[in-house]
């Protein structure tokens, strides 16, 4: 399929303001655009049935079809969707160089294959289950890494490295998301572009997702030092609270719960000391270059993660 680069005239003001709701809502606006022409383009007109009997089937080839990443697919939903079967993602996989079926992104146009004949070996060897999902708003798939741990939602993101040392944990940094909605942290941080990531989101309600394993370096906090060391990815732990963070936006009591259970858990499992739970506000450099979590009381937080360690 060919691609087009469209070069569009537009008002700054006008620009700003569609860049500004596209982030809210966890996308680009080049993903924007695209789902604007297309649905102004209309369908792809067919040509004209040529006279004549219609092509024997066994003679005709079978032709493949496409498929854009929803929030909540994995490879096994679409292949269900597409296939009436979850086993058959390897199809799709194979099709699509994925090597790691748990790495699809919302906005990702998938090519779909037709099923092979009848005798024909499929690629890859089918399982019984799909891969563990990464995208997965509607399907979560639900980890208890230990006994002490709150319940999370793995919902991954491939925005993320290694860290210099995995062994290294010993801070976590405090953010607020700026949006408001839980599912748009999830859309946005899967999404390769959006070149940002956290380690764990906690909505509202308290639901918690996990975006980055804990061993791995996601990409919250940018130019940072804490304790005078630089680089804070490279050391800390990131957790989001959605929020707005405009100092009127609350962080309701469920919410707050669910991150001192997280903390709690995240400072044992590590030996953080509770005083090494700070805000971005606190590590960004230089001084002042971010507010988060304006309105949010770390040192309650300190101080009910200390209570809950002793206890």
């Amino acid at each position: 399929m060919a691609i087009r680069n469209v070069t569009l005239d537009i008002d700054d003001a006008v620009y700003q303001r569609a860049l500004a709701r596209a982030r809210s809502e966890g996308r680009t606006l080049g993903q924007v655009l695209t789902t604007l022409l297309t649905r102004w383009a209309g369908p792809v007109p067919q040509p004209a049935p040529s006279p004549g009997p219609p092509p024997s089937p066994s003679v005709s080839a079978p032709v493949a079809r496409t498929y854009t990443v929803q929030p909540g697919d994995t490879l096994g939903g679409i292949a269900r969707k597409m296939y009436g079967s979850a086993a058959k993602y390897p199809l799709i996989a194979q099709a699509n160089r994925i090597t790691d079926p748990r790495r699809i992104w919302v906005g990702q146009v998938l090519t779909i294959p037709p099923l092979p004949e009848a005798g024909e070996a499929a690629p890859g060897a089918p399982v019984a289950r799909p891969p563990t999902p990464t995208v997965s708003v509607t399907a979560p798939v639900a980890i208890t890494p230990a006994p002490d741990a709150p319940p999370i939602t793995w919902v991954g993101s491939p925005n993320f490295n290694r860290r210099p040392n995995p062994n290294d944990i010993w801070a976590i940094v405090i953010h607020a998301t700026a949006n408001s909605s839980l599912e748009g942290v999830i859309t946005w941080f899967n999404n390769p572009k959006a070149m940002v990531s956290a380690h764990y989101t906690i909505g509202k309600d308290g639901r918690i997702v996990q975006h980055v394993r804990d061993e791995n370096r996601a990409w919250h906090a940018g130019k940072s030092e804490w304790k005078g060391v630089p680089n804070v990815n490279n050391f800390a732990l990131g957790v989001e609270l959605v929020n707005l963070n405009d100092g009127q936006d609350p962080y309701p009591e469920e919410q707050h719960q669910a991150n001192v259970r997280l903390c709690t858990y995240l400072c044992r499992k590590h030996d953080i000391k509770p005083d090494d739970i700070v805000g971005h506000l606190d590590v960004a450099v230089p001084k002042g270059r971010k507010t988060d979590p304006r309105g949010y009381d770390l040192e309650r937080l300190r101080r009910e993660v200390t209570t809950a360690l002793n206890a």
